[in-house]
C-alpha cells in the first residue's frame, strides 16, 4: 500500500505564494572545533557534517509525488536521487545584514515541491559573531513541534558523539508506479475503506453533515469582524524578525505563582508589545482586543496539530495582572470547548474536493478576523551539540498568514525562551513590539515576587 498524505499533510500542499507554511529554525554554534589554523571558520566541514547528519534522518528522504484525477491522493516515497548535500548550503553575508531578518525571508523562500521538503543553510561572514545553522522544513513533512524534533535529529546529544556517514551501497528504491497502476490501487483502497464500514449503519450522521458541524465549530469563534489597526494586511516576501528571550526556569516559577502556564504569560507578553507598538503609533487602544489563533496539540502522535483556540488577547488593557487573568481565563475556556468538541478541522469528513474548498476558504475567512498567531513548542531541555561544538542558541521562525502580518512562535531550549516575532517587512518598527514584549515579561515577574533583573533570578 501507498503511503498516501493524510489530509492534516495535504492540506498545507494548498497554502502557498508569498505565505508558504514552512517553519525555520535558527541556530547559532560555538566555532570551537570549526576554527582553521588562520582563525577563519570552516563553513564547508559543518555543511559536510550537518549533511551526515540529514542522511541518517530516514523523513528526511521523502518526498511527495503528485497525482493526477483518479490516481487518489499524492504519496510519500523515498527520493531516489536524495543526496544530502544538496539540500546544505553554505551562505556568507556581508557586514550590516540583520542575521533574524534574513533568516525569516529565507525561510519564506518555497521549498522544491518535487524534492524532500527541507533545505539547511550554513550562515558565515561579517554580519554573524558565531556561525549558524538555518533549517527550514516544509509543514506538509511535519508541524511545529516535529519540525524542532526533525532539526534536533542533524545535531548531537553531546559533545563526544561520533557520526558515521551512511554506507554508499544502500538499496535502491522500487520505481515509481505508472498512471494504470495508481489508479488500480485508488480502487483497491475505495473496496477496502467499504469493507471496513459498519453493515447497518442505522442512525449514522452523513459524512457531510458531520464535515459541516466540525467547520462551523471551528469557524464560530472568529464570528464578529476584527478591529481595524494599522499593521499590514497584505504580505510580501521580504521579513523582519525580533527576538525576545527570557530565562525560562524563573518563567516556570512566575507562571506557578500566578496560576497560569507559560503559554498564558507569553500571551500575556505579546498583549502587552502590540499595546506598545499602537500606542507609539498614536493608535487609540483603551479597550482594544485582538484576536491570536493559537494552535493546540490534539494528543495524537499520528497527527499535526489541527485545532486552533482563537484567544482574545486585552491589549488596551493596562493592569498586567488583569490582562494575564482575562488572558488564562480565555485559553481555560477555549481548551474546554476543544476538549468536548469534535475532531479537528483536518479530519474533515468530506470528499477531497469539497474539504479543499473549504480549507481554503476557512484560512482566507480567519486569517480576515485576526491579527497574529502565537505558537509554543517545548524543544530539547539539554544542549544540542555539533561535533564537539555547542549549538548556543535555537531561535523559531513560524510561517506568516495571508493577510497576517504577525506570526509569534516561542520556543525553550537548554534553558531558554526563545519568542521570536515575525512579520512582514512593511512592520518597519517591530524593536517597539519586542522591547513592550521585554516590559511585558519584567511586569509578570513583578508580580510573582520575582526578581526583575537580566538573570531573572528567584528570591
Amino acid at each position: 500500500m501507498l503511503a498516501r498524505l493524510r489530509l492534516d499533510e495535504l492540506m498545507y500542499t494548498w497554502f502557498g505564494g508569498d505565505t508558504p507554511m514552512q517553519i525555520g529554525l535558527l541556530g547559532a554554534l560555538e566555532v570551537g572545533p570549526f576554527r582553521r589554523v588562520d582563525r577563519t571558520i570552516d563553513l564547508e566541514r559543518i555543511r559536510g557534517e550537518l549533511a551526515v547528519r540529514a542522511g541518517r534522518v530516514a523523513s528526511l528522504h521523502r518526498r511527495v509525488v503528485r497525482t493526477r484525477l483518479g490516481e487518489g491522493r499524492p504519496f510519500w516515497v523515498e527520493d531516489p536521487a536524495f543526496a544530502p548535500l544538496d539540500h546544505v548550503e553554505v551562505t556568507v553575508l556581508p557586514a550590516g545584514t540583520d542575521l533574524p531578518s534574513w533568516a525569516a525571508a529565507r525561510a519564506a523562500r518555497p521549498l522544491d515541491p518535487d524534492r524532500p521538503l527541507w533545505r539547511a543553510e550554513i550562515v558565515g561572514g561579517r554580519a554573524v559573531e558565531q556561525p549558524a545553522v538555518l533549517v527550514v522544513v516544509s509543514h506538509v513533512l511535519a508541524d511545529g513541534a516535529a519540525g524542532v524534533a526533525l532539526a534536533g535529529a542533524l545535531f548531537d546529544s553531546g559533545p563526544e558523539a561520533v557520526v558515521q556517514p551512511v554506507p554508499v551501497a544502500t538499496p535502491s528504491p522500487p520505481p515509481l508506479p505508472s498512471h494504470r497502476q495508481l489508479r488500480g490501487e485508488r480502487r483497491h483502497e475505495a473496496a477496502e475503506a467499504l469493507r471496513r464500514l459498519p453493515r447497518r449503519p442505522a442512525r449514522r450522521r452523513p459524512t457531510g453533515v458531520h464535515g459541516l458541524r466540525q467547520l462551523h465549530t471551528a469557524m464560530a469563534a472568529f464570528a464578529g469582524p476584527e478591529p481595524i489597526t494599522s499593521l499590514p494586511r497584505h504580505i510580501g516576501p521580504d521579513r523582519r524578525l525580533g527576538i525576545v528571550r527570557e530565562p525560562l526556569a524563573p518563567l516556570r516559577h512566575c507562571g506557578h505563582e500566578l496560576g497560569a502556564t507559560v503559554n498564558d504569560l507569553v500571551l500575556a507578553a505579546v498583549s502587552e508589545g502590540l499595546g506598545a507598538l499602537l500606542t507609539l503609533r498614536g493608535e487609540n487602544i483603551p479597550g482594544l482586543v485582538l484576536r491570536a489563533m493559537v494552535p493546540a496539540t490534539t494528543g495524537r502522535a499520528d497527527r499535526q496539530v489541527g485545532r486552533m483556540l482563537v484567544v482574545g488577547l486585552p491589549v488596551g488593557e493596562p493592569d498586567p495582572a488583569r490582562r494575564l487573568t482575562l488572558i488564562h481565563d480565555a485559553t481555560s475556556v477555549g481548551k474546554a470547548r476543544l476538549r468536548e468538541g469534535p475532531e479537528d478541522v483536518s479530519d474533515l469528513r468530506l470528499p477531497l474536493p469539497v474539504a479543499r474548498w473549504v480549507l481554503c476558504w476557512a484560512r482566507r475567512a480567519g486569517s480576515r478576523r485576526v491579527t497574529l498567531a502565537v505558537t509554543d513548542v517545548t524543544g530539547p531541555s539539554a544542549p544540542l551539540w555539533l561535533t564537539g561544538s555547542r549549538l548556543l542558541s535555537a531561535t523559531p521562525i513560524a510561517p506568516l498568514s495571508p493577510g497576517v502580518a504577525l506570526s509569534v512562535a516561542a520556543l525553550s531550549y537548554a534553558g531558554e525562551l526563545v519568542v521570536s516575532v515575525n512579520a512582514d517587512a512593511a512592520v518597519t518598527d517591530l524593536e517597539v513590539m519586542t522591547g513592550g514584549m521585554e516590559r511585558g515579561f519584567a511586569a509578570l515577574r513583578d508580580l510573582a515576587g520575582l526578581a526583575s533583573d537580566p538573570a531573572g533570578s528567584s528570591p
